[in-house]
């Protein structure tokens, strides 16, 4: 696991599980998700290591943007080669989340760039919304509606 600064957003560098034994791809697999579980930066995920993809690791990617989503974590994919870059395009993970072929053109990519800037801003702005209802809320009653 690597770290990166870019434009003053740290991203989070998580190695795609290699190993070439089961048990020990295993464990990497748990480290990756346990990583991305507990991320509070913009997560990339890097298959340079990766010679090729089986369908437990497309398996894999799934429940990666699964628990990202659920976190409103920005992950992006490094396919690391071309063989990878068009597995992840006809499969359509590519529909769910960026992919590039490197670590320094995602970290070049104005639109990534952009995108994090966003995120930024949008947390910053629903913490003062938080801030605000919660103040309005102690001095307010709340309605309840139900359908």
């Amino acid at each position: 696991m690597k770290d990166r600064a870019m434009n003053g957003a740290a991203w989070r560098i998580l190695p795609f599980p290699s190993a070439s034994s089961s048990a020990s791809r295993r464990a990497q697999r748990k480290d990756l998700l346990s990583a991305l579980r507990v991320s509070e930066s913009p997560v990339i995920v890097d298959f340079s290591e990766c010679r090729s993809l089986t369908f437990e690791d497309i398996d894999l990617l799934l429940e990666c943007l699964g628990q990202a989503a659920g976190r409103d974590t920005q992950v992006v994919f490094v396919a690391g080669s071309n063989a990878n870059r068009l597995l992840l395009e006809v499969t359509r993970i590519s529909s769910l989340a960026p992919v590039f072929i490197s670590v320094e053109e995602v970290l070049a990519h104005p639109q990534v760039a952009a995108r994090c800037d966003a995120a930024d801003r949008a947390c910053e702005d629903r913490a003062c919304e938080d801030r605000a209802n919660d103040h309005q809320g102690a001095s307010q009653s709340q309605t309840l509606w139900s359908a």
